[in-house]
C-alpha cells in the first residue's frame, strides 16, 4: 500500500511538469510581491530609525529573510485557490476516487505531497534565490539548522495539506464552497505570518495566535530559518506543530468519514 501513495506523489509530481508556463507566471508574482513587501519595510525600519535596531527580535536583514521565505513557502503550505477535491465533489468525479483501493484521506494527502515536493523544487527554492540576488539575504550556513529547518518545512506542509482537505471537503455539505474556502485560507495566511510577520503583532494578538494552528505553517519555519528561534522556545514551536498537524490530519480523517455517509453511488 506505501508503494501505492508513492506512486499517487510522483504521478502527481510529474503532472505538475507540464505546467510550465503556469509556474513561470507564479514565480514571477511571487518574486514581484516579495520585492514590494520588502521595500515596505525597508522604508518602515528606516522611518522609525531602525534600520541597524530591531524590533521583537527582528532586526531589517531577519525580516527581509523572513518576508522572501514565506514568499517561497507559499504554494507548498499553502497553495492560493486550491480547489481541487472540492470541485471533484461538485462535479462527482469523487466516486472514482472512493473507488480506488486505497484510503480516501491519504490518497489526496499522497497526491498533494507529490505536488508540494514539485513546487518546493521549481517554485521556492528559485523565489528565494531571487530575494538573495536582490537583497542580499543569505541562508543559513550550519547544517544543524538546515536539518531543524527541514524538519519544520515537512510538518509545516503536512499541516498545510490536512487544512486544505478541510475546507475542500466541505463542499459535501455547501454547494458553493469556494467563498468559505477563500476566506479560511485568508485567515491562515493572515495568522501564519504570510502578510506580517507574526513578531510584528500586538502583543495581545501573538497571545491568541498561540493558541491557533496558523503559526506552525508559516511562521515557525520562517523563524527556524532566521535562527530567530533557539532553545526552548525553539522545541516548543517545534512540538506545536507536531501537534497541530497530527489534531488535523484526525480531524481531517473524521469529517471525512462522516461525510462519506452522505455519498450514494448510483449504477452498476
Amino acid at each position: 500500500m506505501l508503494r501505492f501513495y508513492l506512486e499517487v506523489a510522483r504521478t502527481a509530481f510529474r503532472r505538475q511538469l507540464v505546467y510550465r508556463w503556469a509556474n513561470l507566471a507564479g514565480l514571477a508574482t511571487n518574486i514581484f510581491f516579495g520585492v514590494i513587501i520588502s521595500y515596505v519595510y525597508i522604508a518602515l525600519f528606516q522611518a522609525n530609525d531602525q534600520a541597524r535596531g530591531e524590533v521583537n527580535g527582528f532586526t531589517l536583514h531577519d525580516t527581509l529573510r523572513y518576508i522572501w521565505l514565506v514568499q517561497a513557502l507559499i504554494m507548498v503550505v499553502l497553495p492560493f485557490g486550491w480547489f481541487d477535491l472540492m470541485l471533484t465533489i461538485r462535479t462527482g468525479e469523487v466516486v472514482s476516487d472512493l473507488s480506488k483501493p486505497s484510503d480516501f484521506f491519504w490518497y489526496w494527502f499522497s497526491r498533494e505531497s507529490g505536488r508540494n515536493v514539485y513546487y518546493l523544487l521549481f517554485r521556492s527554492i528559485p523565489t528565494y534565490l531571487a530575494g538573495m540576488l536582490l537583497f542580499g539575504i543569505g541562508a543559513p550556513t550550519s547544517w544543524d539548522r538546515w536539518l531543524v529547518f527541514g524538519a519544520s518545512l515537512f510538518f509545516a506542509a503536512a499541516l498545510g495539506v490536512a487544512y486544505r482537505f478541510l475546507y475542500n471537503i466541505i463542499a459535501f455539505w455547501v454547494v458553493e464552497a469556494r467563498a468559505a474556502g477563500g476566506f479560511v485560507q485568508l485567515i491562515a495566511l493572515f495568522f501564519g505570518g504570510s502578510y506580517v510577520p507574526v513578531v510584528f503583532f500586538p502583543a495581545w494578538l501573538r497571545a491568541i495566535n498561540a493558541f491557533l494552528p496558523f503559526s506552525p505553517m508559516f511562521n515557525v519555519p520562517a523563524q527556524v530559518f532566521t535562527s530567530t528561534l533557539t532553545g526552548g522556545p525553539l522545541a516548543l514551536a517545534l512540538s506545536s506543530q507536531v501537534i497541530w498537524a497530527v489534531i488535523l490530519i484526525l480531524f481531517a480523517r473524521a469529517v471525512t468519514a462522516r461525510a462519506l455517509t452522505r455519498v450514494v453511488i448510483q449504477g452498476g
